[in-house]
This record gives C-alpha cells, sequence and structure tokens, in this order.
C-alpha cells in the first residue's frame, strides 16, 4: 500500500498496515470533479525534483490532499492514506488488490476522517432536514464500508473542522444509514447480522461503475475475488456466490415481494417467466434488498416444526431417514427427529440444495414453497421460497429443476404484481386447490441462479404489432447504386412503420436513375405473423412481375396487385396421436419461415436480399437490409461510378482556373 507522509506529501510504498511504525490516517469522501490521481502526484514530485524545490510539494498538491494531511499532521499521525492518490490504477493487479484490502485497511487505519463537503460547520446534525443528514456520503456505496470498519471515525465539514465522532454519534448514524448502533460501536459482530440486512444497508447506495455494487461489499461479507470491470451485473452474482460459499445464512435468498396472506395463486390468472430478473434464487442487485432489513436467520429444526404445525402432520412423515407410512401418518415419533444438512452448490444446473419442499399441482401447473431456515421480524413468520418447477408440455416429464416466483395477473396490466416469496404458516392455503393433495418431503433440486444466456422469445402481447425501420446508413449506399426511394426511409425507432391489422401492408418502391425499372418492396402481416417480398416495375410498361419472373418471359399486361399470403394451417401428428399445429401456414413469404431472416427475390440479372434483423430497443422492432444486386445493376453501378470519375477529372483544370 502506498502511504503519503503528512509533512511532505511524498508518497512511499509499504507491504500492509502492520509495517507502518506509529499507525496511519485514513480519508473516506465523496469524488468530485477533479481529483489528483497517483500518476499525477508523482509527475508533479519528478518536476519538482528535477528543479531541486522538493520542499514545495505539500504547497502544490490538490487542497483537498493538502489539507488532509495538514489535518493529520496536527493529530501526529506521520502517514495518510487517500484512495484518489495512493493507488496506481494503471496496475491491474495493484488495483484488484487495494479494492480486496480496502475494508481491512480502514478498519487498521488508526483514525478515519469522513470528510463531507456538502456539510457547512454551522449545521446541526440532529435537525430533521439538516445538511448532515443529506450529505451525499451516505448515499454512497464504497461509504458503507468506510463508515463501518474504522474503529475511530471523525466527520469533518467543509472548512475542515469536526462535527463529531462515530461512536459519539451512534443513534443519529443508525437513523440515516439503518446501520446498528451496536455495530457502529462495535457491541456486536458484523457477522453476526444476516446477510439480508447487510445487503439492505447497500440497498438504496448507488455508485459510478455497476460493478462497484459488489465490489464495494466484499469486506462487510468478508470475501475475496477477482476484479472485472466490463463484467457488469455478472459482478454482483458472483459476490452471492461467494456468500454462499462462505455462510448457511439463508437470508441471502429472502429478497422481493412476500405473497399477501389469503392469496391462493391456482385460482388467479398467474404466469411464470424463466427470463424475468427476479426468478433466480440470486438477486440482480442490492436494491433487491429494500424490503429485506428485517430477515433473520433461524435453526433449520425450528423451521421445519412450524413447517410441520402449519401443515397439520407428524414429525414421523418429514423424519429423511424414515419412509412414509400410514402407521407413522397417525402417531408421534418417540425417536430423536433426524433433519438433514441443507447443503447448497453452485453448479451449471443452478444451486443444488436440499430443502423441506412443500409441493402441489393443478394441471400443468406445479407450485412449490421451499422453506427456508430464515424468519421475518416485522410480523414474525416463517418464510418459503415460492418456487414453480418445469413440466415439458408434450411428454409431460417433471425436471427437478425450479424457478422462482409468479406473476398474478390483474384485470389490466398495471395491476401485475411479482411474488417470490410466502408465509410458510399459509402454505395449505397457497397451494389449496380444489381437492387436489400437497405433499411436503425433504428434497434434493435444483434452483434456476442466473438468467439463461439466450435472450427470450418475445412472444408478449406486444407482438401483435410488428415494426420496422430502415438502416441509416441504407440510403447512401442505394444511391450510390442509383437508387432513390420515393419518400424518406424511416430509420428513427421513432419513425417505425407499425403493422397491427390483418389488412396493413406498407410500400417502399426504388427507382433508378438511368435504368427503365424500379424494385417495389411490400410488407405486411399475415395472422399477426409478418411477411415481405419484392417486386420489379418496368417503366413505359403497364405491367409489373415479380422479380423472380423467368427471364426471357414478357410481364403481363395488366397490373399485378400485391395480395397477402393466405393463412392454411400445417398441421401433424404427434407421438401422443393428437393432431397439432406445426409452424407457420401463411406461405413462405412469411419472415419467420426465412434463414436467418434473410431471403433473395429475383435471378441472375436482377435480385434483391431483405433482410430483418430484431434490434436491441426491445419489443418487436426490427432492422430492414436491402441489398440489391444481379448483372444488370452491378454493370449500371460501374457506369455511374465511371461518370463520376470522368466529371471528377474535367472538374480539375476548372478548379485550378478558378483558382
Amino acid at each position: 500500500m502506498w502511504l503519503l507522509r503528512t509533512s511532505t506529501a511524498e508518497l512511499q510504498f509499504f507491504n500492509g498496515p502492520y509495517d507502518v511504525k506509529g499507525g496511519y490516517a485514513i480519508l473516506s469522501h465523496v469524488w468530485q470533479d477533479r481529483e489528483q490521481s497517483f500518476e499525477e502526484l508523482q509527475s508533479l514530485r519528478s518536476q519538482l525534483a528535477a528543479c531541486d524545490q522538493l520542499h514545495l510539494l505539500r504547497s502544490r498538491i490538490s487542497d483537498k490532499i493538502r489539507e488532509c494531511c495538514i489535518l493529520a499532521e496536527t493529530h501526529g499521525y506521520d502517514w495518510l492514506w487517500i484512495d484518489t492518490c495512493c493507488i496506481d490504477r494503471s496496475s491491474s493487479s495493484e488495483l484488484s488488490e487495494a479494492i480486496n484490502s480496502m475494508y481491512q485497511w480502514y478498519s487498521h487505519a488508526q483514525v478515519c476522517y469522513a470528510y463531507l463537503h456538502d456539510v457547512p460547520s454551522t449545521c446541526t446534525a440532529h435537525k430533521r432536514e439538516s445538511a448532515f443528514r443529506r450529505s451525499k456520503w451516505f448515499t454512497r456505496g464504497w461509504t458503507l464500508q468506510e463508515l463501518i470498519a474504522p474503529r475511530s471515525l471523525i466527520f469533518i465539514a467543509q472548512d475542515w473542522s469536526s462535527i463529531g465522532t462515530k461512536a459519539s454519534m451512534a443513534p443519529l448514524l443508525e437513523d440515516i444509514t439503518g446501520v446498528d448502533a451496536d455495530v457502529l460501536t462495535f457491541r456486536r459482530h458484523l457477522g453476526d447480522v444476516s446477510v439480508a440486512r447487510r445487503m439492505w444497508w447497500a440497498s438504496a447506495r448507488k455508485t459510478t461503475r455497476v460493478e462497484d455494487e459488489a465490489y464495494c461489499l466484499m469486506g462487510i461479507f468478508d470475501v475475496h475475488m477477482a476484479t472485472i470491470y466490463g463484467e457488469g451485473r455478472r459482478a454482483f452474482l458472483r459476490l452471492q456466490e461467494e456468500i454462499l460459499k462462505r455462510t448457511s445464512d439463508q437470508t441471502l435468498f429472502a429478497w422481493g415481494n412476500m405473497l399477501p396472506i389469503r392469496t391462493t395463486p391456482f385460482r388467479e390468472q398467474m404466469t411464470y417467466s424463466k427470463y424475468h430478473h427476479d426468478s433466480h434464487i440470486f438477486a440482480p442487485s442490492p436494491s433487491a434488498f429494500a424490503h429485506s432489513g428485517n430477515m433473520h436467520p433461524v435453526p433449520m429444526y425450528l423451521a421445519a416444526q412450524n413447517a410441520v404445525k402449519a401443515l397439520g402432520i407428524t414429525k414421523c412423515m418429514l423424519d429423511s431417514s424414515k419412509q412414509p407410512s400410514k402407521h407413522t401418518a397417525s402417531r408421534e415419533c418417540k425417536e430423536p427427529w433426524k433433519i438433514p444438512l441443507p447443503d447448497f452448490m453452485v453448479t451449471s444446473h443452478g444451486v443444488r440444495a436440499r430443502l423441506l419442499v412443500i409441493e402441489s399441482s393443478a394441471g400443468q401447473s406445479t407450485l412449490a414453497i421451499a422453506v427456508l431456515s430464515c424468519r421475518d421480524a416485522s410480523t414474525g413468520s416463517f418464510v418459503g421460497l415460492l418456487l414453480r418447477r418445469r413440466v415439458d408440455n408434450e411428454t409431460g416429464l417433471k425436471y427437478p429443476r425450479y424457478h422462482v416466483g409468479i406473476t398474478v395477473r390483474g384485470m389490466h396490466l398495471w395491476m401485475r404484481l411479482r411474488y417470490r416469496l410466502s408465509q410458510v404458516d399459509w402454505a395449505r392455503h397457497a397451494l389449496s386447490f380444489n381437492s387436489s393433495g400437497i405433499v411436503a418431503h425433504w428434497q434434493r433440486l435444483y434452483i434456476s441462479h442466473r438468467p439463461p444466456s439466450r435472450s427470450p422469445p418475445l412472444r408478449t402481447q406486444s407482438d401483435t404489432i410488428f415494426r420496422f425501420l430502415f438502416p441509416r446508413w441504407l440510403a447512401v449506399e442505394l444511391a450510390k447504386q442509383g437508387f432513390e426511394p420515393d419518400k424518406k426511409l424511416p430509420e428513427a425507432r421513432s419513425q417505425a412503420v407499425k403493422l397491427a391489422g390483418k389488412a396493413s401492408i406498407a410500400t417502399f418502391t426504388l427507382t433508378h436513375r438511368t435504368l427503365q425499372g424500379s424494385i417495389r418492396i411490400h410488407v405486411g402481416t399475415c395472422q399477426r405473423l409478418p411477411w415481405a417480398t419484392a417486386t420489379f416495375i418496368t417503366h413505359g410498361q403497364t405491367g409489373q412481375r415479380p422479380i423472380g419472373y423467368p427471364s426471357g418471359s414478357s410481364p403481363s399486361s395488366t397490373p399485378l396487385p400485391i395480395v397477402p399470403p393466405k393463412y392454411r394451417p400445417r398441421l401433424r401428428v404427434n407421438h401422443r396421436g393428437h393432431t397439432v399445429q406445426d409452424g407457420c401456414g401463411c406461405g413462405p413469404e412469411t419472415i419467420s419461415r426465412w434463414t436467418n431472416g434473410s431471403r433473395v427475390f429475383g435471378d441472375a440479372q436482377r435480385n434483391v436480399q431483405l433482410t430483418f434483423t430484431r434490434t436491441t430497443a426491445g419489443g418487436n422492432t426490427h432492422l430492414l437490409d436491402v441489398r440489391i444486386g444481379g448483372s444488370v445493376y452491378r454493370k449500371a453501378a460501374g457506369m455511374l461510378q465511371s461518370q463520376g470519375r470522368e466529371l471528377h477529372t474535367l472538374a480539375r483544370p476548372l478548379m485550378r482556373m478558378l483558382l
């Protein structure tokens, strides 16, 4: 670690905190627009050393670093650490070491100065709307560990005067940040706080880089992992995987909305989606724990006993060492109750776990509540994960892989609510449906832990509206080939062509400047499925023919109307002997039947290739690329380029004369 000598502001390297004799001070602050970096400080030192003016270094550095050096020196500290100038960020290994060691560095500092640049010295901290309460320092992700780790922390106002200490202001800090006062004053070990509550502390905090949402919490959960900037949300998933390796606290999974009591999902309009961001056991970000601050771990046997009581069964029926029988259902066990170890392991199929599962089925819908060893202190209820099992629609096979949560639909789209937790006390009511049975047993299962790598098939209600637009560069490339569109091609997302009705057809005509012909592109819908085709029009004749019309054949003497493809259902018999629809019956013009969304219309003389690509804007919006080829068009394009070069050559002498 690099440290600043407070008297001169020179940097010196130490192997670790224990090598610093007399200890060191450390600064916690919010980065502002202009911060002096390690490279800039070393460059300034080299410039002054070359002029034999090294004694002026402290007076030439930034105001924040200089004032902090002066404050630490007056308090008797020879060394100071500041994250802006004491980390060589040009070295990825040094940056990774600093991030992984930062909590340790703050905890071993003799004193930490929390500099609040937006709090004046005249501020009364305890007032409800004081500048101290509203300081940006309390909203940043990195300052959470910088608040918890140091044994001695002093809050500093914008004029570098003291406001107060963490110990003396612990109740106020708990009210502002949610961090328990006994944790701030070290009367309670940080590891004794539930995982969910520690995540709740960070749920409202922000970071500049999305990866720092995970990296700033490594010290709070005492884990270490590689820092990979650019991985995005994957960093927070890796953090949870590392936490799972070090703790058996199942409140890690207790985030999201709780299913209301007296709600029966089987009687509601519920939907499932494995692509929903909370359909997995791991949270997408710390903000998912915004309502999990009261989740606390309990022993597994207490959670199992509560489940037995809620279901009205005996312990023998859930004894992991016995097979349930008609005798065990009617009497209590006299032998000790054996409960399996609820171990967890991350695999490629999901998180493998052994849990008490309460399950019920209704047709193809299978719901389950996996009992977690945690309790909601706000309601006193035991908590379980609301799971759904995958069932193959054709084979009927059931896989031991589950996704988390359901969506209960209301009368309108805005009334949809997402639930992923359930109170175990109400499991019988939540899973009941007519006379369907409820099964409770210890089970080895796999729970999805991350979204699938493939994008979801967009078959939602919004897909009834097909939208398309053209690339911004297409008009320029068509002009190079001599084609001009009859109207401006829609290029912006707001200009996308929408095809919602049954007879909706969009037409674009591309006219060649020299050839006696045009290309007309038609895009429409058939049974809500998009189709497209292209037509070649010869000028001076009354007819038009498809581009694929045989060479040498004369076109029709009357215009050919563009008729949407007729719907003819394609049927097949499955392995059960049932007749089912197989694919689309709207003909080869349907875009879904094209190879990779692309098709070529025409012959060797004239042809056009249409390619539809789904955009990243979301919804059912596509990008239509038009590629024109064939010997006729290539020859015409070559003549245009030759004429352009001749005009350029003739223009050179004229330009010289004018100049």
